[in-house]
């Protein structure tokens, strides 16, 4: 029995030996079918540059069925090598072909970069007929898509496939297309073999970027084995009831990584153990983290796995938008968290609630500087509210201006007495003020405001209303963001200076204005993500505020167009 184990053992390793010796030598044969017919570049050269001058003078270019979009840059690329064929190296052809298939991991669609039609027509190349004589014409026009297939998905890590001006008129961020240099730098990744690299270091340099991705990967079995059962919503489930779709609720959990305890999976008893992990699930889906499953959080757990993809992708694609370029040391603001973030050296160093623009007073989304952090701010009313909402208090009420602290200026910059105005001629169009708040605890823009510059004005500050960071949804604000714990971000923004935090409390306490300029450079990026940050470093799931996530899915289903130059 022994001998006949060890037999058998010997002829599986026999057998494995002569399978990668096989592997072997398919590879190197079809290194050779691509080795032969890349084995006069001179004359794929001439094909290389009839096609490219034709581009060049404007005649649009199809390939084997497939639209060449990267005509911004191809002529550029080729021009450089002296329209040499840029794919003769087998391997470094095949690290590109595997690296485009792999797109799907950024949330991207390999299609997009003619990955089918490149591995055809690769095969074509390897089952060739010996002997056949060699198109050159047809092997420059090969070298030419798998060009524009690498610049495009090049493109698309740097820029991102969708135009973020074209959903938004108003989008603040700079654009990260092409930049002159990239037809050099493709070069260089094909010369050096290095072209699989070189695409996966223009993702964005950011953790959560790499997280969304893991996430991604997680969830695409996930899907592919059916995702997970809708639960039945119509009844609240409070922890110590018993009920039937507790196994269910755990099941749904497990798929996803909340559920702690899995030896009870058929228990029908909503125990402590199990409201633990639905709060941890609460909490990344900002939803009110108190155990009672209840309208909103059984839309979460039913929300399919195939939206979750969708998200994520939307959500990869938005950070390709807009990081670039940061600072060790950055503030996020991300709308639909409503939350705010410090970061320093790739780690969430705090995390504090905000509230953020209503529907109709959205808080816009653009990326800028810390200018200087102000104790005990003033707070001059805007037009806006002083038309919709102070002037007619005025009227109304002759003690409110005064049990608001507010102060009138003139047109010359003088203060004026509250009671030397006439309140029955106070009207819009006829009120030559400048209102203006006191600082104060009642103030609205708190105890401290931070300041960096944009053309909304808009800005983070504290506020009085701080039983509103209570509320769920906090979409309140006119479009500023209102912080929860600003003094103690102001505490870390200042960390290595004299504003410690006992010195920034002893200021607040004069109820003077005092500016104080950070000594680091600090971004402020103010994003629209519906996947991010999180409590703990993971990934959370957030309400569509206002209703963007679609727009964009769309386009990043849609059709390809033609890359643009910086």
């Amino acid at each position: 029995m022994k001998i006949h184990s060890r037999a058998l053992f010997i002829l599986a390793i026999f057998l494995l030996g002569v399978q990668i010796v096989v592997a072997q030598s398919k590879a190197e044969d079809n290194r050779k079918a691509h080795d032969l017919v890349y084995s006069n570049p001179d004359k794929i050269s001439f094909w290389i540059r009839d096609v490219i001058t034709k581009m060049a003078d404007g005649h649009s270019l199809k390939i084997e069925g497939e639209t060449v979009y990267s005509d911004s840059v191809l002529p550029e690329f080729y021009k450089n090598r002296d329209y040499r064929p840029a794919w003769g190296n087998y391997q470094t052809l095949m690290d590109a072909v595997d690296a485009l298939h792999d797109a799907w991991q950024d949330g991207l669609l390999p299609n997009d970069y003619h990955a089918d039609a490149i591995r055809k027509l690769v095969e074509m190349i390897r089952d060739r007929p010996a002997g056949q004589e060699i198109d050159y014409a047809w092997v420059a026009g090969f070298d030419i898509l798998m060009t524009d297939a690498v610049l495009l998905y090049a493109y698309h890590l740097m820029a991102g496939k969708v135009d973020p001006e074209s959903l938004d008129p108003h989008w603040n961020y700079s654009f990260r297309g092409f930049k002159e240099d990239a037809p050099n730098k493709l070069e260089q990744a094909i010369a050096n073999g290095t072209v699989a690299d070189a695409l996966h270091n223009l993702r964005p340099d950011m953790k959560l970027y790499r997280q969304l991705m893991d996430l991604l990967e997680e969830y695409q079995p996930l899907a592919l084995n059916g995702g997970w059962k809708k639960i039945a919503d119509a009844q609240v489930l409070k922890p110590g009831e018993d009920d039937k779709r507790v196994p269910l609720i755990r099941e749904r959990l497990q798929k996803t990584g909340e559920l702690t305890d899995t030896g009870k999976m058929e228990s029908t008893v909503y125990d402590d153990v199990l409201m633990n992990d639905v709060k941890a699930f609460q909490q990344k889906n900002a939803l009110t983290a108190d155990g009672v499953i209840g309208k909103t959080t059984f839309q979460a757990l039913n929300e399919s796995v195939e939206d979750r993809i969708s998200k994520l992708r939307v959500n990869l694609e938005r950070l390709r938008w807009v990081v670039s370029d940061l600072t060790d040391r950055y503030i996020i603001v991300n709308i639909p968290a409503f939350k705010a973030y410090y970061i320093e050296d790739r780690a969430i160093r705090f995390t504090t609630n905000v509230q953020v623009g209503r529907t109709y007073t959205k808080t816009p989304v653009f990326k800028s500087r810390l200018n200087y952090i102000e104790f005990n701010p003033t707070w001059t009313v805007p037009y806006s509210i002083l038309k919709s909402s102070v002037i007619p208090h005025i009227k109304s009420d002759p003690t409110y201006l005064e049990r608001n602290n507010f102060e009138l200026i003139d047109q010359s910059g003088n203060l004026v007495p509250i009671n030397s105005i006439d309140r029955s001629q106070v009207r819009v169009g006829n009120f030559p003020y400048t209102v203006r708040q006191k600082p104060g605890k009642g103030n609205s823009l708190g105890e401290v405001k931070f300041i960096f510059p944009n053309k909304y004005a808009i800005f983070l500050h504290d506020t009085p209303s701080k039983s509103l960071f209570e509320k769920q949804d906090r979409a309140f604000s006119h479009g500023c963001i209102r912080t929860q714990n600003p003094l103690d971000l102001a505490a870390i923004l200042l960390e290595g200076s004299e504003w410690n935090r006992q010195k920034i409390d002893s200021v607040i306490e004069t109820r003077k204005t005092q500016r104080v300029f950070p000594e680091k450079e600090i971004d402020v990026l103010l994003l629209y993500l519906t996947a991010g940050y999180y409590e703990g470093n993971g990934v959370g799931f957030f309400n569509d505020i206002y209703s963007r996530d679609a727009k964009v899915l769309a386009e990043l289903n849609a059709a390809q167009k033609a890359v643009k130059r910086k």
